[in-house]
């Protein structure tokens, strides 16, 4: 029987070779289609993260920013002696960037309430689109409020709708102003026939008269 030779090799301690974890893109970006080598590929992972990591921490503060000046504002309604501006002031926000927070902060607890999926989307929405969907005229349906919101490019879909809206006020506009030029030609030809009428009445007066 052969013997069974024991040549001290041991799998459990052999030496194991790390393995490097390869850090991969949290966008599923294709380096390689973008022609990135891989030294720089890895730096540019990081900074997706350092980016993300950020971008997340930017919200949270726009949030909290947003709410404070939102609930300081209430304190300051309730005394109705006009001081939230000047109190707004000593702490070194300028008017406008306080009106900002607090209809952003306003229109994030409408989003809650209509149930909108996201509605710290809200947070991330320009300036511009918070005031076009906050201001005192209410152009928009509540629709179209939640359609902005909701939207991938909030901005582009607030000019689409705006641009609608305005074309339909332009055809209002030329349908109203087509009715009103009819109308002044119907009066025109009233003023006409009553001032053939007018003539005509003088006219039987001076045979009178004669």
């Amino acid at each position: 029987m052969a013997k069974k030779f024991n040549l001290g090799i041991n799998n459990n301690n052999s030496k194991k070779v790390p393995t490097v974890a390869k850090i991969e893109s949290i966008f599923d970006i294709n380096y390689e289609e973008l022609e990135v080598p891989e030294e720089e590929k890895q730096l540019l992972i990081k900074y997706e993260n350092d980016i993300n990591f950020h971008r997340e921490k930017t919200m949270e503060h726009i949030f909290k920013f947003s709410k404070a000046i939102y609930e300081a504002n209430q304190i300051f309604a309730k005394n109705r002696n006009g001081t939230f501006g000047k109190w707004i002031e000593k702490i070194g926000i300028d008017r406008d960037s306080a009106n900002v927070a607090i209809r952003r902060y306003g229109l994030y607890l409408e989003a809650e309430v209509k149930g909108i999926e996201e509605p710290k989307k809200v947070l991330s929405l320009p300036n511009r689109t918070v005031k076009a969907l906050t201001g005192q005229k209410k152009e928009f349906e509540e629709a179209e409020i939640v359609e902005v919101i909701t939207a991938e490019n909030p901005g582009a879909k607030l000019k689409e709708i705006e641009e609608k809206k305005e074309a339909v006020k332009l055809s209002d506009i030329e349908e109203k102003k087509a009715f009103l030029m009819k109308e002044k030609i119907r009066k025109q030809h009233l003023i006409k026939k009553l001032q053939d009428e007018i003539k005509e009445i003088e006219e039987q007066l001076v045979k009178i008269e004669i």
